[in-house]
């Protein structure tokens, strides 16, 4: 009721749940991700392939590799949402929230879900103290491994000369190939090699000489201006999953402040991977 009332809604007393019609998956439709609260999205759509493909954007957007449920008759669905979500845990023909727990379901019980390598994490599976267990194991050899013997050299022939041994080939890198892929490394991320100063023999680089005869004083080289500092990111109003992930992608950081909504994978995932960077409130 207050959050219908909040919005401009009226609702009978007795409402429950509030579901919100929406057409599309994204930044533009915010009630399209987590929501943690008794409000629910909902799509129409043409079929089941096409709630299928619906569903793979929605869990894109912000629940890679969590959860998704399905309601169905039909075996063959129900298998080919199983094979295409990336998802790891699909529970048919009960609610979500608790089917994914295990209290309907044969999964075993946790508050705590693994997303696996879609979600970046170490395991898809709900964590339970069989997880947190050290166990040490004595392994005793139980199928051997196959030795042949090494064949015997062949005596060379009468009078035959003897082959000096093939010299062994150095498996080593090229130090020149070394070089410049560290310097290509350090160019790209700004940072200048202390390998790029100029030969001895490079003269074009020295500072010039008074002429001879000459009784001014010797030419300064002109003043170079020191580099400007870097400009101010504005902090971002909103920040989802997808959001990080491109950040990772692009080796970059997401300027946010303690007026960022971020979501919960959103912040899960950038903390473990320390993509934000906090900036401060205008005072």
């Amino acid at each position: 009721m207050e959050i219908a009332e909040r919005v401009g809604l009226v609702a009978p007393a007795d409402t429950r749940v509030l579901i919100a019609p929406l057409d599309g998956v994204g930044r533009e439709h915010p009630l399209s991700i987590e929501k943690l609260c008794p409000v629910l999205s909902f799509y129409v759509v043409s079929d089941w392939r096409a709630a299928c493909e619906r569903c793979k954007e929605i869990l894109r957007y912000g629940g890679m590799g969590h959860t998704m449920s399905i309601h169905s008759r039909d075996e063959q669905v129900i298998l080919e949402f199983g094979l295409r979500k990336p998802a790891f845990r699909i529970v048919v023909n009960t609610p979500a929230t608790l089917g994914a727990i295990g209290m309907t379901t044969g999964l075993d019980p946790s508050m705590t879900l693994g997303c696996g390598g879609y979600g970046g994490n170490i395991t898809s599976d709900n964590i339970t103290p069989r997880h947190l267990l050290n166990i040490k194991r004595l392994a005793y050899e139980v199928r051997p491994v196959g030795r042949s013997a090494p064949p015997e050299p062949t005596p060379p022939a009468a009078g035959a000369l003897r082959e000096a041994p093939a010299k062994p080939v150095s498996g080593g890198l090229d130090p020149g190939l070394l070089a410049r892929r560290v310097e290509t490394f350090l160019a790209a991320r700004g940072i200048e090699s202390s390998s790029s100063a100029p030969p001895e023999n490079d003269t074009a680089a020295a500072p010039r000489q008074p002429d001879a005869g000459s009784t001014g004083p010797p030419a300064r080289a002109p003043a170079v201006a020191p580099p400007a500092p870097p400009p101010l990111e504005t902090p971002v109003a909103f920040v989802c999953e997808d959001d990080v992930r491109q950040a990772m992608h692009a080796d970059r950081r997401i300027v946010v402040n303690d007026r960022t909504i971020i979501t919960p994978a959103a912040r899960d995932l950038g903390e473990q991977h320390r993509v934000f960077v906090q900036a401060e409130l205008p005072r």
